[in-house]
C-alpha cells in the first residue's frame, strides 16, 4: 500500500504556502497531477524541477503497468524502425519498373507484390510509411506551438488581443476545412512534400487553443502568478514558468492524439489526388493505385496504415491515462 509522505504546507519566506514535496517513489503515487505545486520567488525553482521529476516518474510508472502502452509502443516502434531502414537496404526503390512481373502477387522478389506499372509495392509502402510519419509529427507539432501561442497569450492577456484571437478561431471553424486544403492543394503540388505539414496545421489548431485559451484564465487567476506580477516578473518569463508548465499534460496528451488525425487527414488528400504526389509517395498515394481484383494492390497498405494509427491511438491513450489524475485506469 503506498504511503504517502507529503507533509501539510507551511508558510514559505514570501508568505506564499509552499507544499513540501519529495519525489519518492511511494509518495508519487500520491500526487495530484491536476495540482499546481509552483510558487514564486527563488525557491520554486527547485521545488519545480523535484516536482517535475515527481511527475515524470509517476506517469511512467502508470504507463508500464498498461498493456495498451506496451502493445501501441512496440507496433509503432517496430513500423518506425521499418519506415528508416528497409528503404536503405531493399533491394528495389519505389520508382523503378519491372515490366516483366506487372500486377504480381508477393513472392520472394517482391514481398508485397507489384502494381500495374510493374513497380514493387513494399518499397512504395516503406517510404510512403515514412513520409506519413513525418507529416503526422510534424502536423502535431506545428498546431501545439500554434494553438499554445494563440491560446495562452488570449487567455493570459485577455481584452483586445482575446477578442482578435476568439474571433479568428471562431471564423477558421466556421470555414470548411477539407475543401480550402483541396483548393490550396494544386497551388502545392510543385513544392516540396514537407509543405502539407503547415498546410494540415494552419486548419487544425484552432480547437486546442480555444482549451488552451480556457485553461490559461483559470490560471492567471491563481495566487502565484498573480504574485509574480505584482513582483514586476515579465510577462514572457510567467507565462514559460507558470503557465505553459501546468498546461503542459494536456498539450502532451493532444499532440500525441493529433499525430493520428494528421496521418488520416493526409493519407485522405493523397488518395484523392490532393496530397503527396508522384515521385513521392505516402499510404494514400499508393492505396490510390489500387485494383479490387487484385488484393495485393491496396490490402497491405491499408494495414499498415490501421496499424500505425491504431498503434499511435493507443499510446496516446495510455499517456491520457496516466496523466489525467482522475482516470481509474491511470492507477
Amino acid at each position: 500500500m503506498a504511503h504517502n509522505k507529503r507533509n501539510s504546507a507551511g508558510p514559505s519566506q514570501t508568505g506564499i504556502s509552499v507544499p513540501n514535496v519529495t519525489a519518492t517513489d511511494s509518495e508519487t503515487d500520491v500526487i495530484n497531477l491536476g495540482e499546481s505545486d509552483t510558487v514564486v520567488g527563488a525557491i520554486s525553482e527547485p521545488l519545480t524541477r523535484r516536482t517535475a521529476v515527481g511527475r515524470a516518474t509517476l506517469v511512467w510508472r502508470r504507463m508500464r503497468r498498461m498493456p495498451t502502452f506496451w502493445i501501441g509502443s512496440s507496433v509503432l516502434l517496430l513500423l518506425v524502425l521499418a519506415a528508416i531502414i528497409m528503404p536503405m537496404v531493399y533491394q528495389y526503390t519505389p520508382i523503378e519498373y519491372d515490366y516483366a512481373n506487372q500486377l504480381k502477387g508477393p513472392s520472394q522478389y517482391h514481398w508485397f507484390g507489384t502494381n500495374a506499372q510493374g513497380q514493387d509495392l513494399f518499397a512504395q509502402i516503406m517510404v510512403g510509411l515514412r513520409i506519413s510519419l513525418v507529416v503526422g509529427f510534424g502536423t502535431a507539432i506545428v498546431v501545439t506551438v500554434l494553438a499554445a501561442f494563440f491560446g495562452t497569450l488570449a487567455g493570459y492577456f485577455g481584452g483586445a488581443l482575446d477578442w482578435g484571437v476568439v474571433n479568428l478561431i471562431n471564423f477558421l471553424l466556421v470555414v470548411p476545412s477539407l475543401l480550402m486544403m483541396l483548393l490550396l492543394s494544386p497551388i502545392l503540388q510543385g513544392a516540396h512534400w514537407i509543405f502539407m505539414v503547415p498546410l494540415l496545421a494552419i486548419f487544425s489548431w484552432m480547437l486546442t487553443a480555444r482549451v488552451l485559451r480556457a485553461l490559461t484564465q483559470g490560471l492567471v487567476n491563481m495566487e502565484y502568478v498573480q504574485a509574480a506580477k505584482f513582483m514586476g516578473v515579465p510577462h514572457r518569463k510567467i507565462i514559460m514558468r507558470h503557465i505553459i508548465p501546468n498546461i503542459s499534460s494536456w498539450m502532451i496528451i493532444d499532440t500525441t492524439l493529433g499525430v493520428g488525425g494528421a496521418i488520416l487527414a493526409e493519407t485522405g488528400l493523397s488518395f484523392l489526388g490532393f496530397g503527396i504526389l508522384y515521385p513521392n509517395f505516402s499510404l494514400g498515394s499508393v492505396l490510390q493505385g489500387y485494383n479490387i481484383a487484385f488484393p495485393h494492390t491496396w490490402v497491405p497498405a491499408a494495414i499498415i496504415l490501421a496499424m500505425l494509427v491504431v498503434s499511435i491511438n493507443m499510446v496516446g491513450e495510455a499517456l491520457r491515462d496516466a496523466l489525467d489524475p482522475t482516470s481509474g485506469r491511470g492507477h
